[in-house]
């Protein structure tokens, strides 16, 4: 094999003053949810701590800018998915807040132990193995590395097992030998509800309550060994603000903190920090009986006047979206206008007759309110999380509500 060459997807492209397509990412408003979230879950009579998950550019919105603004709120505890991420994440918070905790919630290779402690980074563990392996990595590596126990109760994903008595008892054990290993700081033990976003009267609250009970036998397993893990934390956002009583020491706040909802029944008075917008780039008339884009999946029954737009699915603006309503910014004031014929990979239109719209007419997509959204990810058959991790890195980011407004 030869030498392995690495390249960043678009980070040839030039940075250019006017953009035809970028999002918008408010800063005001990202401050503004974790306020209001920490004021739920952080009361003066609860040892819970905010973690906010930080991982994929924090939800699309862009990592360093997200996590300088929510240092500055005082948050100290971040989640990511991959040593990679967590890496940047020091690399912010090294210069606001030296002492601040990173975990990350996936696998990082133990051949990278020495990375983890430089870096002061806790790490998951996956398993007995995976922990046997890290510790001996770290021995070799004359390091300890900090570390949180996954358990398994129920999402079958990662984790120690526990779903029945003898899987429960077989994890006390297993933990209870990492929690004697000298290269291994093992600062916390955590879980991940599947259902928890699933309506409260339904087989996913049952659910949710068993992984709950599972977790609290191991936890209880471990206590009568006399093994006391000082860190528990469950809930994601829905569980987060639904089951109060599994807070524990932190609770792990991701798509909340954007203004976006993990379901329809969470509903909180949040502001969305991402505006995806465009520009109107051409107008043409479509007159009856012709169609537009490929397939020819709408026709004009009248004459309609049809705007094109610098955006398509390669820069995550999924064709599923297609029949989705749009805003135009026109000179008279705002106007609804529907997604017409198919998402192209940069392109898409919209019927903007009798709307007064005009070239260069600034269209925004989505964010003026959380519903638009979950309506977009509705359409996809999808969730509000991957609407907004799929906007691609060739869409600029612009970061407003800060000291000083930017381009990134």
């Amino acid at each position: 094999m030869g030498t392995e060459r690495i390249y960043k997807l678009y980070s040839s492209l030039t940075e250019l003053e006017q953009r035809k397509t970028w999002a918008e990412i408010d800063l005001d408003a990202l401050r503004s949810n974790y306020r209001l979230l920490r004021d739920t879950f952080c009361t003066p009579d609860a040892d819970t701590r905010m973690i906010a998950v930080v991982k994929a550019e924090a939800y699309g919105h862009g990592a360093p800018e997200c996590v300088r603004t929510l240092l500055s709120q005082g948050c100290d505890f971040f989640a990511v998915s991959c040593i990679d991420e967590a890496v940047a994440v020091r690399g912010v918070c090294d210069g606001e807040h030296k002492s601040a905790d990173i975990l990350i919630l996936g696998y990082t290779p133990t051949s990278l132990a020495s990375h983890l402690a430089r870096y002061n980074i806790i790490q998951t563990l996956l398993s007995e193995d995976y922990a046997v392996n890290l510790n001996a990595a770290a021995h070799e590596a004359n390091v300890t590395v900090r570390a949180h126990a996954a358990l398994d109760t129920g999402m079958n994903r990662i984790g120690f097992v526990a779903h029945s008595a003898d899987e429960i008892a077989a994890s006390v054990t297993a933990i209870a030998r990492v929690h004697r290993f000298s290269h291994l700081q093992l600062e916390g033990m955590f879980t991940h509800f599947a259902r928890a976003d699933e309506a409260p009267d339904g087989e996913g609250e049952e659910r949710t309550d068993l992984q709950t009970e599972r977790y609290r036998a191991v936890r209880q397993g471990l206590e009568e060994r006399g093994i006391q893990i000082p860190f528990h934390h469950a809930c994601n956002s829905a569980a987060a603000v639904r089951r109060p009583l599994d807070r524990m020491n932190g609770v792990r706040v991701g798509i909340l903190l954007f203004g976006a909802r993990p379901s329809d029944r969470i509903e909180l008075p949040l502001k969305p920090v991402m505006k995806l917008k465009t520009v109107i780039s051409h107008l043409h008339k479509l007159l009856p009986g012709e169609a537009v884009s490929y397939g020819g999946t709408y026709t004009a029954e009248s004459e309609r006047l049809i705007a094109t737009m610098p955006i398509g699915y390669a820069d995550g603006f999924l064709r599923a979206y297609s029949g989705a309503f749009v805003t135009v910014h026109t000179q008279e004031g705002p106007r609804t206008a529907p997604i017409v014929g198919r998402i192209c990979m940069d392109q898409c239109m919209i019927d903007v007759t009798d709307t007064g719209a005009r070239p260069g007419d600034v269209v925004t997509l989505f964010g003026g309110d959380p519903k638009e959204l979950y309506a977009y990810a509705d359409r996809a058959s999808t969730i509000d999380y991957e609407s907004l991790c799929l906007i691609s890195s060739r869409v600029t980011r612009c970061y407003i509500g800060g000291e000083e407004d930017a381009f990134l």
